[in-house]
């Protein structure tokens, strides 16, 4: 790798860890870092590193584990990172040059899919999260759980992918004016 692409790979993955400690410790800005982690480890994309960004994602990670105390139990943040939000703008990169559209989508909503029913069924096996507590008038959202599971995820499939498209797009705009033309 360039030296550019290095630094800019350290870089960002400083913010990434940045980023998931916060989360790690105010839980109610988890899912803010998550998305904004999802930024900062497209940043060597701009250089079309595959190899900068998996780099990003994997110190950043670790990193932000380090920082967070390795804090599982209590947190989200560090599984969802690393099975989606870290993973997802690399593995759309590539698969946005090497395959079609459906094929790139099917995969995508399907991740996406296994994952949030991964996070269901984090929450209420492990962290014993119960959803007979609900009140009565919602009751039918209790029987068609998985259902409502998959539709939002689906539609989170769909305003997640564009959001990585547009951070994409916006990253090589004003690294280009920044840095320089690659």
């Amino acid at each position: 790798m360039k030296s550019k692409v290095i630094t800019l790979s350290a870089i960002a993955a400083a913010f990434v860890a940045i980023c998931l400690t916060v989360g790690a410790y105010i839980n109610l800005a988890d899912v803010f870092a998550l998305v904004l982690c999802s930024a900062f480890v497209v940043l060597p994309l701009y250089y079309k590193s595959v190899k900068g960004a998996l780099g990003t994602y994997l110190a950043g990670g670790v990193l932000g584990l380090i920082f967070g105390n390795f804090n599982f139990l209590y947190t989200f943040i560090f599984p969802a990172y690393f099975v989606f939000f870290g993973l997802y703008p690399v593995i759309a990169f590539i698969m946005r040059k090497k395959t079609g559209k459906l094929l790139y989508h099917i995969v995508g909503a399907a991740w996406s899919v296994g994952f949030f029913y991964g996070l269901y069924f984090y929450y209420t096996r492990i962290m014993g999260l119960n959803f007979y507590d609900i009140p009565p008038d919602v009751a039918w959202l209790r029987d068609n759980i998985l259902y409502f599971i998959w539709l939002v995820a689906l539609a989170f499939y769909f305003i997640y992918e564009r959001y990585v498209f547009v951070v994409n797009r916006i990253t090589d705009r004003y690294l280009g004016k920044i840095i320089g033309k690659v």
